[in-house]
């Protein structure tokens, strides 16, 4: 390590954020290994050390004999100090080298709010934040994760965009890149041409946004042959064999725990979740391998505590079973299983209290909405009866408190379905008080609906700030009476993301002044300062509210039309449409494939293929028994009082 740099380290808080020599790292030869990439998190080590994502790629890297992979996250304001004053560049954790010596800069894109933290690890890098602005040999920045689906506001500041799963994706990459360095290396422009033909790929310098009068787009259309008209997101057929061997930091960070990846992907539909959309299809492990993943895991790892990671993790299959053989396989070893996402139901009562074995504390529920109607209208299938049985079989079973998580500023809400989250809190409160007494505790959390790309809900607008605080002065007030306790998130928050989920090229601009004038880390409470985007805005002559409050027309060119995520727009227009006609539309994973467009080469659901010639056989008699059946269970008069 540099003693200059190694100097700075007493002066930080928390100096384990940069050190690096954790446990499982992997330190390779820098001079035997042509192919260097560093990977990126755009956020403090806390956080991005829970990334599984970073870890698969740092994985897949490492084991090329071509190529290393190092990681860097972003410094905290007290680190960014020091570098700036002393002219430090901002270095890996591994063999503590300058980022800007890197060939590539892959970049975890999970949450819009950091994107100033993008351009603020660019310049601390010593790499030209603009592409333009680029010498021909300087580093290459990738990104990927799920922003990059929307891609336009980073366009000018992206060499190239990796479009959905990046295991096979991230190879091909390489494997370009290394080719490209063996010829001698050349124009940067002819780098983005040969980055462009690898399917999943998307160079924006290859591609020109235009503009109607009225300020909407009018098309994005490639300016170069190399470029495909519409890059689509590349989807993984299998999963890969799980990480067994992850990094294990010297500090705590978020989720301080070993992780299995069950499943990937999300049928259930709910209009207003991304992830939902863009990782279909789902694909499952068995028992067998999470079980096998998981001794690897303690092993390697010392850790005795273990997440079931997925999008809902009690969707998978075999998710009894899985709990049961985990815990007779390890048990006696003291295994702890988590599971991070479930149902809102007693079933998924019943996996976490196989989980928790005698350690009950809180409890998660997301029923998402406060009315029956509107849980029909964002497609939640969760009807009141789950919800009131799920917290019966929690409260009966020991448990002390439920956290209950719903969304404000949704289509077609109004006040009452607001007052509703109040009313349902309180009777899980009662139902709690019944079984626990005055140790019972129901908290109720809210975040503010944000219009996301991808999903029914893209042409939407978002709720304005004003009635966001009316609506949350009801949920307060109520929940005050109900003696519920209640948190809420920052209207202007949210409006941020909403721009930049939903903007165009020319938010690029907003992102650039922003941080120059001292925006990064957005995600913080305490470090977010919306002043300082409201300044960024005017001085750009754009208004916020065009990009997150205004309705779209179902047929507008939106920012990232151009962009195939898998689900076609045809889908996601219908999906809208049972919206407005409070219609509901079943998980395909239980239910006749609802032909979203995740087909594969042949035609057939990637989901299901299997199953799919006996759908189309019953045709819409069994998908309108089973539509019916689902609406009459979600109305069904209560029996839980």
């Amino acid at each position: 390590m540099d003693t200059l740099y190694r100097s700075l380290l007493r002066h930080v808080a928390r100096p384990a954020r940069y050190t690096g020599g954790e446990l499982n790292s992997i330190v390779k030869d820098w001079e035997r290994h042509p192919l260097r990439v560093a990977l990126a998190y755009p956020d403090l080590y806390d956080l991005g050390m829970s990334n599984l994502g970073l870890m698969i790629l740092y994985d897949i890297v490492n084991r090329r004999d071509d190529a290393l992979a190092e990681r860097v996250f972003s410094p905290w304001g007290d680190m960014e100090e020091l570098l700036r004053r002393h002219g430090e560049p901002l270095r890996s954790l591994e063999n503590h080298r300058p980022v800007g010596e890197f060939d590539i800069l892959g970049i975890t894109l999970q949450y819009e709010a950091c994107y100033t933290n993008v351009l603020n690890m660019l310049d601390l890098s010593g790499i030209a934040v603009r592409t333009a602005d680029r010498a021909d040999d300087e580093t290459i920045v990738v990104a990927g994760g799920s922003c990059a689906l929307e891609p336009e506001p980073l366009a000018p500041f992206i060499d190239a965009f990796a479009l959905g799963e990046g295991e096979e994706l991230i190879r091909e990459i390489l494997d370009v890149v290394a080719a490209w360095k063996r010829g001698g290396g050349g124009p940067r422009g002819e780098l983005h041409r040969r980055l462009a033909g690898i399917p999943g790929t998307y160079v924006p310098s290859l591609y020109e946004q235009r503009y109607k009068d009225d300020g909407t787009i009018a098309e994005t259309v490639p300016v170069d042959e190399a470029a495909p008209p519409r890059p689509v997101r590349r989807v993984l057929q299998r999963l890969e064999p799980a990480i067994t061997r992850p990094i294990v930091p010297f500090m705590e960070v978020v989720h301080d725990r070993a992780a299995v990846e069950i499943q990937r992907g999300c049928t259930q539909g709910c209009r207003f979740c991304q992830a939902g959309m863009i990782y279909r299809p789902t694909r499952e492990r068995s028992v067998e391998e999470v079980v096998e993943a998981a001794g690897e895991l303690m092993a390697n790892t010392g850790y005795e505590e273990i997440s079931l990671m997925s999008l809902s993790t009690t969707d998978h299959r075999e998710i009894g079973p899985m709990v049961h053989a985990l815990m007779d396989a390890y048990g006696d070893r003291g295994l702890k299983l988590s599971i991070p996402s479930t149902r809102v139901d007693s079933f998924s009562v019943d996996v976490a209290n196989a989980v928790a074995r005698g350690k009950k504390h809180t409890l998660t529920l997301a029923p998402e909405a406060g009315s029956q109607r509107l849980r029909n209208t964002i497609n939640k299938l969760v009807s009141e009866q789950d919800i009131l049985t799920a917290a019966e079989n929690a409260f009966a079973n020991g448990w002390t408190s439920i956290k209950m998580y719903f969304m404000v500023g949704q289509p077609t809400e109004t006040d009452f379905d607001v007052e509703e989250i109040v009313r349902i809190a309180s009777e899980v409160r009662a139902i709690g008080r019944r079984h626990v007494g005055g140790r019972a505790r129901v908290r109720v959390s809210t975040s503010n609906f944000i219009p996301k790309a991808h999903t029914p809900y893209q042409w939407i607008g978002q709720t304005d700030a004003e009635t966001l605080r009316r609506r949350h002065r009801i949920l307060r007030e109520g929940c005050r009476r109900a003696k519920v306790q209640f948190s809420w998130e920052d209207p202007e928050k949210s409006l941020l993301e909403a721009v930049l989920s939903r903007g165009d090229r020319r938010v690029a601009d907003v992102i650039e002044t922003a941080w120059r004038l001292g925006a990064t880390f957005d995600s913080w409470s305490d470090r977010h300062d919306w002043s300082r985007w409201e300044r960024a805005f005017a001085e750009h002559d754009l208004d916020p509210a065009f990009y997150a409050q205004r309705d779209r027309d179902l047929w507008e060119e939106l920012p990232w039309s151009h962009i195939h995520g898998g689900v076609e727009p045809s889908f996601l227009r219908a999906e809208w449409m049972k919206t407005l006609n409070e219609e509901i539309t079943l998980d395909c994973k239980r239910d006749p494939c609802n032909v979203c467009g995740m087909q594969n080469e042949h035609g057939e659901c990637r989901h299901k293929i299997a199953e799919l010639v006996a759908f189309k056989r019953a045709g819409d008699d069994v998908k309108g028994r089973r539509i019916a059946e689902e609406r009459e269970r979600l109305t069904a008069p209560l029996t839980i009082v």
